[in-house]
Parts: C-alpha cells; sequence; structure tokens
C-alpha cells in the first residue's frame, strides 16, 4: 500500500505544479509601463474543471486528463492511463466441455477470475505525462482484482506493467529507458486495448518475453518511409525492474511505410529480429504475499518476424511470418538448473477484418504453425517441448495433450465500438486443431486435440 500512496502523491504534486506557469497572472507590463490583459489560458483538464470534446463521450473521457496545455513550458500534460478488460469464455473438444472455471482451478487464477465463469483478463491503472516539449513520463501497474494478495491481507499493486522515461525531439528519434514490454510480432505490438481478437496467435505468444527492463531507441518518418527501433534488455522478469542476473535479450525492427506508392491508406511491412542470451531462464524472485510469480523467459535463442499491415476504407489486414530457434541445454530456473530441449517452431498468422456497418467490426483470423518432431524417447514435457496448446483456455480442456507439432485455427468475430476501443463489446469463435502430442512417451503414443472455443467480453481503456 505504501506503493500506492506514493502514486497518490506524486499524481497530486505533478497536478498542482502544472498550474503554476498557466495561471501566473492576468495582466503583464508593456515597455511604456500600461498594463494590458494578457491571453486567457489555454489550459483544461480536470483539475481546472474544464472539458473538451465535441460529444458527451468525449468530455467525459476527458476527464481522464487532468491538465493539459501545450503552451505550458515546464508540464504540456498530466493524464491517467488503464484498462479493464472483462471476458467470458465456453469451449468443447473431442474430449469434453471446459469454460474459466477449469481455468482457475487448474491453472491457479483465483485472483482473476470473479466467480467461476468470468476473467478480469487484464486490469491496469497509471499516468501518461509530457514535460519540457520533448520529454514523455509514463507508466501502469498490474492491478490484483480481488485486491487481496496471497496471505489474505488487501493491496491493489500486483506488479509494474511498465514504467520508463523517453526523450522525444522529433517523431525520428525517441531514446527510452525502464520497463515495457517487448513487441516481437506486429500483432503484439498493437495494444491490448485495440487487438481484434480476445487473445494473439499461438506463436506471437510462444516468442513474447514479456516485460523486461532495459534501453531502446525508435523513429519513423526517415525519408519519409522508413522506421526502426533497436533495444538491449535484461532478461529477467520480475515484479519491478531487472536486477540484470539472466542474460540479455536484444530485438532489432526495420519497416517501410509504402502507402503514397501503393495507394491504400496505410501499408507498412517491417522485419524483426530478437536474439536471447540465456533462453529458459526463470528468475529466482517469488513473492507468495503479492501473488506474484516470475515468468519463464522463451526457450528460443533467436526469433524472427515479418510482417504486413494494411487499411483501405473499412477494410484491414494484418500479417505475421515467425520463426523461433529452439535451444536445447541447460537453463536456470529459479536457481536449479533443468534440461530443455525446445524444437524450432514456424507459424503464419492473418488477420482481415471489416466494418459491416458504422461501428460493427467482423474479424476473421487463420493461423497454422508447424514445429519439428518430440522424440519420444526423450521423455514428456516440460524435457520436450514443441509448440504448446494455448494457456486461454485450451489447454485446460479435459484430456487435453499440452503440446503437438502441428496447430491449424480459425477465429470469426464481432466487434461492437460503442467509443472506438475505449469501449467496446466484443464476441468471437474459435475453432483449433493440434496433433503430435505424446500421450504415452514409453510407447511412442500420439495425442491431439479438437476442439472451438466461444468467448465474449467487455473491454473498457482511458
Amino acid at each position: 500500500m505504501q506503493t500506492m500512496k506514493t502514486i497518490h502523491r506524486s499524481l497530486l504534486a505533478t497536478g498542482l505544479l502544472g498550474l503554476v506557469p498557466a495561471h501566473g497572472g492576468t495582466t503583464s507590463t508593456t515597455e511604456s509601463g500600461a498594463l494590458e490583459a494578457t491571453a486567457p489560458s489555454t489550459a483544461t483538464g480536470l483539475l481546472l474543471g474544464k472539458f473538451t470534446g465535441e460529444s458527451a463521450w468525449d468530455r467525459a473521457w476527458s476527464g481522464f486528463t487532468l491538465y493539459k496545455d501545450e503552451n505550458n513550458q515546464i508540464l504540456q500534460e498530466f493524464s491517467l492511463q488503464g484498462r479493464l478488460q472483462v471476458q467470458y469464455a465456453d469451449g468443447h473438444s473431442d474430449n469434453g466441455h471446459f469454460d474459466i472455471e477449469d481455468y482457475k482451478n487448474a491453472g491457479g487464477k483465483d485472483e482473476a477470475v470473479w466467480g467461476d465463469h468470468l476473467e478480469a483478463r487484464r486490469a491496469y491503472f497509471g499516468f501518461k505525462s509530457k514535460w519540457f516539449q520533448n520529454w514523455k513520463f509514463e507508466g501502469q501497474i498490474d492491478v490484483d482484482t480481488d485486491a487481496i494478495d496471497g496471505q489474505g491481507g488487501h493491496t491493489l499493486y500486483k506488479d509494474i506493467y511498465d514504467l520508463y522515461l523517453t526523450y522525444a525531439p522529433s517523431d525520428a528519434l525517441n531514446i527510452s529507458v525502464g520497463k515495457q514490454e517487448i513487441k516481437l510480432t506486429r500483432e503484439q505490438e498493437i495494444s491490448s486495448k485495440e487487438i481484434l481478437t480476445f487473445e494473439r496467435s499461438l506463436v506471437t505468444n510462444m516468442l513474447h518475453p514479456g516485460n523486461l527492463t532495459g534501453m531502446w531507441v525508435n523513429g519513423k518518418g526517415i525519408q519519409e518511409h522508413w522506421l526502426y527501433e533497436a533495444g538491449i534488455y535484461g532478461n529477467d522478469q520480475v515484479r519491478e525492474f531487472s536486477s540484470f542476473d539472466g542474460g540479455v535479450l536484444m530485438i532489432g525492427k526495420v519497416g517501410y511505410d509504402y502507402s503514397a506508392q501503393s495507394g491504400f491508406d496505410t501499408a507498412v511491412a517491417s522485419f524483426r529480429y530478437m536474439h536471447n542470451t540465456e533462453p529458459g531462464y526463470k528468475s529466482m524472485e517469488t513473492e507468495k504475499n503479492a501473488n506474484y510469480a516470475a515468468p519463464t523467459t522463451p526457450a528460443f535463442t533467436d526469433s524472427l518476424c515479418l510482417s504486413n499491415e494494411i487499411t483501405q476504407g473499412r477494410f484491414g489486414l494484418t500479417t505475421d511470418i515467425m520463426y523461433g530457434f529452439g535451444y536445447q541445454g541447460k537453463a536456470e530456473q529459479a536457481g536449479v538448473n533443468k534440461d530443455i530441449n525446445q524444437t524450432d517452431v514456424f507459424g503464419i498468422s492473418i488477420i482481415p477484418s471489416y466494418f459491416i456497418a458504422d461501428g460493427l467490426q467482423l474479424v476473421g483470423r487463420v493461423q497454422w504453425a508447424t514445429s519439428g518432431d518430440v522424440d519420444p524417447k526423450i521423455g514428456a514435457t516440460p524435457a520436450t517441448s514443441n509448440l504448446a496448446l494455448p494457456g486461454r483456455y485450451e489447454k485446460y480442456a479435459p484430456g487435453a495433450i499440452p503440446n503437438g507439432d502441428s496447430y491449424t485455427s480459425f477465429y470469426l468475430g464481432l466487434n461492437y465500438y460503442i467509443y472506438g476501443h475505449k469501449l467496446k463489446i466484443m464476441n468471437g469463435i474459435e475453432y483449433s486443431m493440434m496433433d503430435g502430442g505424446i500421450a504415452n512417451p514409453a510407447k511412442h503414443q500420439t495425442a491431439s486435440y479438437d476442439g472451438y472455443t466461444f468467448y465474449s467480453g467487455l473491454r473498457f481503456a482511458f
């Protein structure tokens, strides 16, 4: 709770600081000594009781901006930011029925499930601010949605989701330091506030290294068309900031905006490369009293992604082609050396979308993934691993195989935008198949998964 008190004090102090230059007086002195009225203040925000926007929705959401004034030379903006995403899921596989209750009981996700049928998929709260025209400082925490820690105490703070400082003198140069979510694919790069499907694709999630501490630089508009990003991070996923004892993760991106040449509203192609010096690493940090357990970094030495995204009128299309080079060897996990035998993985994700009416969007996705063959003689998972069945929620279907060597899925969804991506209702159904799983390593018996999952949810962001 001390952390939350500090955040509250910081918000108040920053708001007061921004008011001083904005209201430095109502008159000024000319060279002749005469007094004349200054221009009216351009500052807006909740602290001033000045809301902006044309519609009632605009004015309501402008209340999350505590203070904003581009003419203030010290503080240009201080706003609250966050999101709450609540969803329901129900599935059927060739082995029986499954739902969020199975995910809650088998996955140990009590703090994220309300009752037995609704999951608080994401809950973040934080701030964003702009200082001295070129500096940005922002961050969010993961909110513990049941407000109870692992020992029965009360807390809303679970961990730091992101917190970083950016120097941005131009669109072409942004230099940042702090903690952020690492994004290898275009699908991962799109904020969870704006993704069109409930969950990201299988290989995207397998290659995702989580939220890490480091330094990065990015920019766009280089010679009008080029964009880039490069970053270096501590590889250990921890509750707050890295202790840099789990190796290094490096990522680079180069892209080209070909909108003008193609005639599309937007058209961007990009290539990303990621290198991990200690794949399969897991930090010692586990804080049961905070419902926090350090995740394991993906067991891939190198990862590649080629992406393309276009929009034209009501139509949009996002494509990712991904490859992960699996790691075989020892990995330190919570202070213990464990054998890792991760095969290479390859995946394609194609997401078309079309607005069939104002505010009503039809969304599809086709994904296909494959991996190297698992050798049953080595033993069952986790000693041997290839494609992992999605953890939401197919992994917890009755008798589900934990992994396999071939995965295909088809998603169809309908999104209704009440106030853009800031308030929307999503519905979707996904049919998926997994083959090549090991039912009995000793007898070389394989297994498969075949089933569908229905999703429905509300997503709110500010």
